[in-house]
């Protein structure tokens, strides 16, 4: 019998899991192996301890079972050692544990200069290090139960498309689009969808009033899944709506990132629980237990209403992306609507990350087959540690790499890894147009000199770099050629590209491309451009923040 509301019944397709039993399986089998791995290290510990201490113990066993005075002393005198004992076993369990961890991130980590570092690290700091691995290093074994987790899930079919691999629109049949295409296919297994409806919804004003809007013309269900959700004045209003929403009977499905969203307030989520909607906190964190869990965050801002229309972009859910932050201003970001099939493709990485989180199948409204909206090709990259390969780092690698006249870049943070700054570096050198705009205020000031510590190569290799001046500029684009567009969640960092779970749009239509470099170019008006005899004459503390922010790129 199902559960009652106090108000009534669940709305339809809200899910219950119904596998206790699985669940309880799955939580004693993480138990067990975390068992087995501090056995493993407390048994070596042990053998390290006895080697390096082996003469120590034997004279003090020696003395309390052979001592020539009273049994009282010899216990004494046993116990005022017992600290000294402790205190280089524990020594030797914090070694034992720094090496086993640098074994594993020198087998598993991909990137040599983080490797480097975490080995550095764990090495000559086993103690203050070990804390740092704890908080801030990457979890092997968690991204390794990421890409199980990803072989068990439903695959989507591979594949452009089953009409052919040249989209129908004939203002972007490009061979060299095809190649970005046709690699995301493969990398991402991201279908290419065609006859979608993309429009671009620039900064908070004009994205919420557009989702508040179909919000309220839901009729079957919503799906919302953000990086980021404030309890502030546009919070509450899309609470309010979901609350309504759910008690009309329709399917409210909330997901939310517990480091991003980590002053919502248990408050907000139990308003959206107690009516109905279903609602998860991705990855919680809890600092007490120390769990490296502010690693692998889900960044990606998602909306999909009715499986009809979706949302995706910049712009997380907060009154500062529409007045502005108090300390950086104006807050410019981009944001897009789709409407057609890739909405489709949107939904199925909600239903994926709803499943993780929710131990259980998914439980709600299918699929069902949409009708053509438009001219744009699209295809929705989800991109994380559940992922054999890097795609959306691998997307952008493609656009600018196949690019034959111009390449424009704005991102927030650019701390993109050597093979990005490369393709940018060479595609200038080739004679591309290649733009980079960057703001001119932080919210980050490690990342804001990791930023610019990159500037000097750029603008030597031919890059025309700009800062942004009128506020802060968040949004994450590419553009390429003046034809295929790239809009997403994903920043031009190792974080975005290698860590967390991102979600980006690769639009491949002139039309929509305009659009993006129309507000490029109106962007550049608010902007002033690096020159670099004038960069290279830059303070040398300047230099010195610049070259300390890029020791620690590679974690950034």
């Amino acid at each position: 019998m199902g559960r009652v509301h106090p108000f009534g019944p669940y709305p339809r397709g809200i899910a219950f899991s119904e596998h206790p039993a699985e669940e309880r399986s799955s939580k004693l089998k993480k138990r067990s192996g975390t068992g087995l791995v501090f056995l493993f290290l407390f048994g070596f510990s042990t053998i390290f301890f006895l080697f390096s201490q082996w003469n120590e113990l034997a004279e003090a066993i020696r003395a309390l079972f052979h001592g020539e005075g009273a049994l009282a002393d010899s216990l004494m005198n046993f116990a005022g050692k017992l600290p000294d004992f402790l205190k280089e076993y524990s020594s030797a369990f914090l070694w034992v544990y720094a090496l086993f961890i640098a074994g594993i991130i020198f087998l598993e980590e991909k990137n040599p200069d983080r490797t480097i570092a975490w080995v550095m690290v764990l090495v000559l700091l086993p103690v203050l290090g070990f804390v740092l691995y704890l908080f801030f290093g990457p979890d092997i074994r968690r991204r390794s139960s990421f890409r199980k987790l990803k072989r068990k899930r439903k695959r989507i079919p591979a594949g452009i498309s089953a009409a052919g691999s040249t989209p129908r629109n004939s203002k972007s049949r490009d061979e060299t689009e095809m190649k970005t295409a046709a690699m995301l296919s493969k990398s991402a297994r991201a279908r290419l969808s065609r006859g979608n409806s993309v429009r671009m919804l620039l900064n908070g004003g004009e994205t919420f009033a557009e989702i508040l809007e179909v919000l309220l013309q839901a009729e079957k269900y919503i799906h919302i899944e953000y990086y980021s959700i404030a309890n502030d004045e546009i919070g509450k209003k899309i609470r309010d709506i979901l609350v309504k929403k759910a008690y009309e009977g329709v399917a409210v499905k909330v997901i939310y990132d517990s480091v991003g969203s980590w002053s919502l307030g248990k408050k907000y989520v139990n308003s959206l629980k107690n009516a109905g909607v279903g609602v998860h906190s991705f990855l919680p964190v809890s600092f007490p237990r120390l769990r490296r869990d502010l690693n692998f965050r889900n960044h990606r801002k998602i909306i999909v209403v009715d499986g009809k229309v979706g949302f995706m972009g910049g712009l997380n859910i907060g009154d500062m992306y529409i007045l502005g932050d108090p300390s950086m201003g104006f807050w410019r970001d981009t944001h897009v609507k789709i409407e057609g099939p890739a909405v489709h493709c949107l939904d199925e990485i909600f239903r994926e990350d709803w499943v993780f989180c929710d131990k259980a199948p998914f439980s709600g409204y299918p699929l069902e087959p949409l009708p053509a909206n438009g001219d744009s090709s699209v295809q929705i990259v989800a991109s994380g540690p559940d992922s054999n390969w890097k795609s959306i780092l691998q997307g952008y690698f493609s656009l600018i790499t196949n690019a034959r006249r111009s390449v424009w870049l704005c991102t927030p943070y650019l701390v993109p890894g050597e093979s990005l700054v490369m393709a940018l570096t060479v595609a200038a050198m080739s004679g591309i147009d290649v733009r980079v705009m960057i703001p001119h205020k932080t919210d980050h000031a490690l990342v804001y000199w990791a930023s610019l510590s990159n500037v000097e190569e750029l603008l030597k290799a031919g890059v025309k770099v700009y800062r942004y001046e009128k506020g802060f500029i968040h949004s994450k684009i590419l553009i390429a050629d003046g034809s295929s567009v790239s809009v997403g969640t994903a920043n031009f960092d190792a974080r975005s590209l290698e860590i967390n779970f991102e979600v980006q749009a690769f639009i491949y239509d002139v039309s929509v491309a305009n659009e993006f470099t129309r507000a490029f170019l109106d962007d550049l008006q608010e902007s002033s451009q690096f020159r670099l005899h004038d960069w290279m004459k830059r303070p040398f503390t300047n230099r010195v923040l610049e070259s300390g922010a890029r020791l620690w790129s590679s974690q950034l």
